[in-house]
């Protein structure tokens, strides 16, 4: 009996910290250095820089730090899915960044890579460039705990005429989210009294 009434009361616990976690939405921009060859990117240093929105805007600013993941993203022209192993889970956090308490982290689901070296799609001519787009989620630790709905990180490096591949060279991106779906309060008052309702009737079975 009293094992069973915990286990229930476990469950309630655990879907009620999920079910307040607060939404992330918004938007902010980037800038920092990174190397990249026919088929790999290696990011070094980067900072938010320009326009901050949404969620974001209440706790991130101008020169917070930007932390990738060490070492080299491997890609091929086209979509792409995260390298396994290590990132087992469907995802790769390709980033975080944090202010006022909470840290954000991008975690990443798929990415479109364009390495360019023929004019085309906005490379200036002569110049090598990559352009990336990965669309994933958000989720935030610290003062704010929670998660967003789908979102975006697109990135453009562009190599200066007659420099040498995999050196630095600076890199512009940008990151969007939308807010996560979060269970109405009439949803929730739904299923604590169908818990109490299972409670009850293991309450009275045990009685009778």
């Amino acid at each position: 009996m009293l094992k069973r009434l915990a286990i229930l009361l476990a469950l309630a616990v655990g879907t009620a910290t999920v079910a307040h976690a607060d939404s992330i939405s918004g938007y902010f921009s980037a800038n920092g250095t990174d190397s990249f060859t026919p088929n790999s990117i290696t990011f070094d240093s980067a900072q938010v820089a320009g326009a901050i929105g949404g969620t974001f805007a209440s706790y991130l600013v101008d020169g917070a730090v930007i932390n990738f993941l060490p070492g080299p993203l491997p890609y091929a022209n086209g979509m792409n899915t995260p390298p396994n192993p290590p990132y087992t889970t469907g995802s790769v956090p390709l980033f975080n960044t944090s202010g006022g308490g909470a840290t954000f982290t991008f975690n990443m689901t798929d990415y479109d890579a364009h390495y360019i070296n023929d004019g085309s799609l906005g490379c200036s001519s002569g110049s090598t460039c990559l352009n990336v787009t990965g669309d994933g989620f958000f989720t935030s630790t610290g003062s704010l705990v929670g998660e967003s709905g789908p979102a975006t990180f697109t990135f453009t490096s562009q190599y200066v005429n007659g420099q040498p591949l995999a050196s630095l060279t600076s890199f512009s991106a940008s990151a969007s989210a939308s807010p996560s779906a979060v269970p109405e309060p009439a949803s929730l008052a739904l299923f604590g009294t169908g818990l109490l309702g299972v409670v009850g009737l293991a309450r009275r079975k045990f009685h009778v």
